[in-house]
């Protein structure tokens, strides 16, 4: 008996197929029939070809796992896998399952084995003094919750170790990361090391300097900020270790600026993810710790695959933030407003938010000016409204958001930048304007930013004129969800990996088998098995054929390290096996 799949004719009295195949490699099967989406080839000459290499290659497959563990996991065995993918027998997938844990398996080890090289690099030791942290808590009231103290902890050991930090920090918007990084920071400046915060843009490096000036000058250190290639006048003063904490862009790594002493690096990473090279910082001497910063939480597979070489601090949410979110149209802005108009005659303040265009600010100061006008009349009259734009000048931007903190102001118009200014507890409300023009990620940090006091937060969602259906969609997604670990998996199903990495979406693994999104918990378990046996055989001596696959699948990827490692193994192995002979040989001898 033969089993054929084609497209029936539409007469009852007989079965006719039009361009019929036989189902699976030999006439037998389930009648499912894999489809390729290779554009210009037929899926059943793919098909047909797939069939004749897996008959040429039937029983000289080479299985590169250890058989432990395709037994402990209860995989398929390699060649019945490839059999499986390709002709399944069933709905179950098995086969493809089987070889997306291979593919994310080897990516792991690869890259467990390429960590525990560069892991070893000499670093700068930063002894715990608590000095600076002291006069920081008591001045300026800095606290870190539970969960925050816990990862201060990691970073605190790191610093004293003499290996240089690569770490992660991570977790829900307002879990005091960069009160972290700002501690951590104090650590350094306090064992006479520089330190250097890398943002992505001059505009965003302008607003972290411009909330941290106070704090570092009130323990006696005058933080510099270069937004900029720096000029010869800032190479030198950095050189001479006058600057010892410094804000700058990525131009600062670019420029290849000679420090006295630079202790740290914390890159700040929001919208693109991967911009830090670990091995890009290397310079003579001993290597600055690294810590990169994340405003909120990104897919799990990007931390597993283009973070993989970091250590991973997470900082629980022990406080969470009660903020509801709700959706209004253009229409129905004055009712919008009426949340402001209650939050502000309790005594609150609140924000709105306009999106930001690719030029810069969408809203000049003038035209927010006159839009503050229009809202103070059209809808919240007698509320003091400022507004916080790029265009204005630092102290102007600055003296407006001291009124609103010191609640001189009920309302801060402002744009999306507003995000990286410290939160305040007594801004309720948020107001985001046009929102179906922003990503998932961006209106989640916006939501983060109000709510982390007493009183729950309000979200306020006012759409365009005429927004599309997927971003209603978008909208109605962050309405019903609050944990940002999920909404980053759904941004990046979304957005995709190109739009999350930027420019470094070149560098992103490339898989074959897998989906990391939908294969999530394969992941996680490939990871830890991966990461078992790097532990167990660091020398890449006793896997030597899972090696050789690694470098097959993922040698280009891993890069010269990798090989460096690998070649590394290969000549251990060789020089133990020629030890061996020599003691079996001298033992007869005697």
């Amino acid at each position: 008996e033969l089993a054929f799949v084609g497209a029936p004719s539409e007469d009852d009295e007989q079965w006719t197929l039009f361009e019929a195949e036989p189902v699976g490699m030999d006439g037998r099967g389930s009648g499912l029939t894999p489809s390729y989406g290779i554009e210009g080839v037929e899926d059943a000459t793919l098909r047909n070809l797939a069939g004749e290499a897996l008959m040429r290659l039937q029983g000289r497959v080479r299985e590169p796992l250890p058989q432990k563990l395709v037994d402990n996991h209860k995989l398929m065995r390699l060649d019945e896998a490839l059999r499986d993918a390709h002709f399944p027998n069933n709905n179950a997938r098995r086969g493809r399952s089987r070889l997306a844990f291979e593919e994310l398996l080897l990516l792991q080890a690869g890259i467990g084995w390429r960590a525990r090289s560069r892991n070893r690099e000499r670093g700068i030791s930063h002894k715990a003094i608590h000095g600076l942290i002291g006069e920081l808590s008591v001045q300026r009231q800095l606290r870190l919750s539970d969960s925050a103290e816990r990862v201060f902890s990691e970073i605190r050991r790191d610093l004293n170790s003499g290996h240089a930090m690569v770490r992660l920090l991570q977790g829900e918007v307002g879990t005091d990361k960069h009160t972290i990084a700002l501690l951590a920071s104090a650590i350094v400046i306090e064992n006479k090391s520089q330190v250097l915060f890398v943002l992505p843009d001059a505009e965003s490096a302008e607003r972290r300097f411009l909330f941290s000036d106070g704090l570092f000058r009130s323990v006696g250190h005058a933080p510099a900020l270069v937004p900029g290639t720096p000029n010869r006048g800032q190479i030198d003063a950095i050189a001479r270790g006058e600057c010892q904490v410094v804000f700058g862009t990525h131009a600062m790594l670019d420029a290849k600026v000679k420090w006295k002493k630079l202790g740290l690096v914390v890159v700040e990473e929001r919208n693109e993810y991967g911009t830090a090279d670990p091995a890009a910082l290397v310079a003579e001497g001993p290597n600055p710790d690294l810590l990169v910063i994340t405003d909120t939480p990104i897919p799990s597979s990007l931390t597993l695959t283009v973070f993989g070489e970091y250590q991973v601090s997470t900082v629980a949410n022990d406080y969470p933030v009660r903020c509801t979110a709700s959706v209004y149209e253009q229409s129905q802005r004055l009712d919008a407003y009426a949340e402001v108009r209650a939050a502000v005659d309790e005594g609150r303040q609140a924000y709105v938010v306009f999106p930001v265009g690719e030029a810069g600010d969408l809203l000049s100061p003038d035209q927010a000016l006159q839009y503050a006008s229009g809202l103070q009349a059209e809808a919240l009259e007698g509320a003091r409204i400022g507004v916080y734009c790029s265009a204005m000048s630092r102290d102007d931007r600055l003296r407006v958001f001291e009124d609103f903190r010191h609640r001189r102001l009920d309302v801060l118009v402002s744009t999306t930048h507003i995000e990286e200014a410290p939160p305040l507890t007594n801004a309720v409300v948020v107001v985001v304007e046009h929102a179906d023009h922003h990503e998932l990620a961006r209106l989640h940090r916006l939501r983060g930013h109000v709510g982390q006091g007493d009183e729950p937060g309000q979200c306020i969602l006012v759409m365009s004129e005429n927004p599309s259906e997927d971003a209603k969609t978008r909208l109605g997604q962050l309405v019903a969800e609050r944990d940002g670990y999920k909404i980053a998996e759904m941004d990046l199903k979304e957005r995709g990996w190109s739009a999350l990495l930027g420019d470094a979406a070149e560098e992103a693994p490339n898989f074959f088998w897998a989906d990391p999104v939908l294969d999530h918990q394969q992941l996680l378990s490939a990871r830890d098995e991966a990461f078992r046996i790097v532990k167990a055989d660091p020398g890449m001596r006793r896997h030597r054929s899972m090696v050789d696959a690694v470098g097959k699948r993922w040698g280009q990827w891993l890069g010269t390290d990798f090989e460096a490692v690998q070649a590394d193994s290969r000549r251990n192995a060789g020089e133990g096996n020629n030890k061996r002979k020599g003691r079996r040989r001298r033992r007869r001898r005697r």
